[in-house]
């Protein structure tokens, strides 16, 4: 099997359509040769040099992250730099380098799917009932709970040092919706907000959005933004059962979230 063959159903199942605008660029493969016969794949959130030690060390050729490596135009690439080692060693180890991101938050089965059945939500919704690009967003219901014991519950599931929460500790829940990552901007807050959502789910809120939505009744638990990394086991799953990969396809155990709640 050829990388290209991966490459084809990645791209049935997250359409390099669904990718916000910004994204557009950034995705797809970013390094590396499709044309070469898959050895092991090895699936993360994010590369590190880390990351492709581990991939050596797996014999895995085809890297598949969320996160886009290359996110701003490369003028110069200096060796002994952070990034232009780990372009190096790929290079001399012919390792590709494949880019799923927010067209992965947003397909079916993807970040966010996957961040609402761990949370527990219950007949989960798309804005408009369409999977569609910039409908990022699901939302449902969960049993009516306060705020602090959902938070309990979230910080459980993921594996977390701790939350933040906005609004009251008390206040009772049932209608919840979640986006992976960063996902408390403006827009995305509105939205939460015209759907009378009780409690919205995400990560990297800013102060002035957290306002707004305090202001308007919005309670928002924010997580680590590496929580997307819990899509890459059933993605693992897919790989291997789909593409008849068992025992060839692993999960990054490299933590790339330096960002920790004490």
């Amino acid at each position: 099997m050829r990388i290209s063959d991966v490459i084809n159903y990645l791209e049935k199942r997250f359409p390099l359509d669904l990718a916000l605008d910004f994204d557009a660029p950034r995705i797809g493969l970013e390094l590396g040769n499709k044309q070469i016969e898959v050895k092991n794949i090895l699936l993360t959130l994010d590369l590190t040099i880390d990351v492709l030690y581990e991939a050596l060390d797996k014999n895995a050729n085809l890297i598949i992250s969320h996160h886009p490596f290359i996110f701003d135009p490369l003028f110069k690439i200096d060796y002994a730099s952070p990034n232009g080692k780990i372009i190096k060693l790929m290079m001399e180890n012919n390792i590709s380098l494949y880019v799923m991101h927010t067209n992965l938050d947003t397909g079916v089965g993807g970040v966010n799917d996957t961040l609402a059945r761990m949370i527990g939500l219950n007949n989960v919704n798309v804005i408009n009932g369409e999977v569609a690009k910039g409908n990022l967003l699901r939302y449902g219901k969960v049993t009516k709970q306060t705020a602090l014991d959902l938070a309990t519950h979230i910080k459980k599931v993921f594996n977390l040092s701790g939350v933040r929460l906005i609004g009251s500790p008390n206040k009772l829940i049932e209608s919840v919706g979640v986006i992976g990552g960063s996902g408390a901007h403006p827009s995305e807050i509105n939205d939460a907000i015209n759907l009378h959502l009780d409690l919205y789910v995400t990560g990297e809120v800013h102060l002035n959005n957290a306002i707004d939505a305090f202001n308007n009744n919005l309670s928002i638990i924010e997580v680590n933004h590496g929580v997307e990394k819990f899509v890459m086991y059933p993605l693992k799953d897919d790989l291997e059962n789909d593409l008849e990969l068992k025992g060839k396809v692993f999960v990054s155990s490299v933590n790339t979230d330096p960002l920790v709640t004490y």
